[in-house]
């Protein structure tokens, strides 16, 4: 039986094991393998909210993705058949780095430089960057305000994972703090997730000060033209994942 955990994480877990050790090898040498990105990729998650450890919302979200050219992309996230933000990005064979971000109503943040996600070769430990972020409005183009941006993202080897596509030993665990300096005080977003070759993010976990926190897990996808999982059975997939509940991914 999975862990379950609310706002706060539940401790004393024991059936769950202590993370790998680090073997002085890179977590990963492949941004392709461990981040997947293509032309009309289609990624199907579960997803959950809680509060003050009860949920309080659920459903499906999807992500497509479009290349755009010159190595840049461009993803669609939609929450239960409404589109709720855009994410451009652009890849390289050495990493992944935001270029802007939309969300409702009207909100575009484009940072300046690119804000990095990943890098290859991707070692455990902890990476600092900062950067700039203009937010304006997408109804008149009005700019809303300048805002320094820190972003310290950590990486770790995953505990092994028994997942919806089979037991995966060589998982990646990536935990980003991201602090915004807005005008109205600052602003921190929290993002765990865990990333596993050829499919990239499995099982996730996000939270802002004050708000709920979202939990989801990849339920099928179609990936550089390969399915993964079966899409017909995400009702009985999200009634079993509401029952079971946010699996510990720490």
């Amino acid at each position: 039986m999975a862990c379950v955990l609310g706002v706060v994480a539940l401790a004393g877990c024991a059936r769950l094991a202590a993370p790998p050790p680090d073997t002085g090898q890179p977590l990963a040498t492949s941004i392709r393998e461990l981040v997947p990105h293509s032309d009309r990729d289609h990624l199907v998650f579960l997803w959950l909210r809680l509060l003050d450890d009860k949920q309080i919302a659920d459903g499906i979200q999807v992500e497509h993705t479009t290349a755009l050219g010159n190595s840049e992309y461009e993803t669609i996230l939609s929450e239960n058949g409404m589109g709720i933000s855009r994410t451009r990005f652009v890849a390289t064979e050495q990493a992944i780095s935001l270029l802007s971000e939309d969300f409702g109503p009207g909100i575009r943040i484009a940072y300046d430089p690119p804000l990095p996600y990943l890098e290859v070769p991707l070692w455990a430990g902890e990476r600092r960057t900062t950067t700039t972020a203009t937010m304006t409005s997408q109804v008149d183009g009005k700019q809303l305000g300048v805002m320094p941006v820190t972003q310290v993202l950590e990486a770790r080897r995953a505990r092994p994972v028994q997942s919806r596509f089979g037991p995966i030993a060589n998982a990646v665990l990536v935990r980003t703090t991201r602090t915004l300096d807005s005008p109205d005080g600052q602003v921190t977003l929290q993002t765990t997730a865990v990333l596993a070759p050829g499919l990239g993010e499995i099982r996730a976990e996000g939270r802002a000060a004050g708000s709920a926190t979202l939990y989801r897990e990849l339920a099928c996808a179609t990936i550089s033209g390969r399915s993964h999982g079966d899409c017909r059975a995400l009702a009985a997939m999200l009634e079993e994942f509401k029952r079971a509940g946010p699996t510990d991914i720490r």
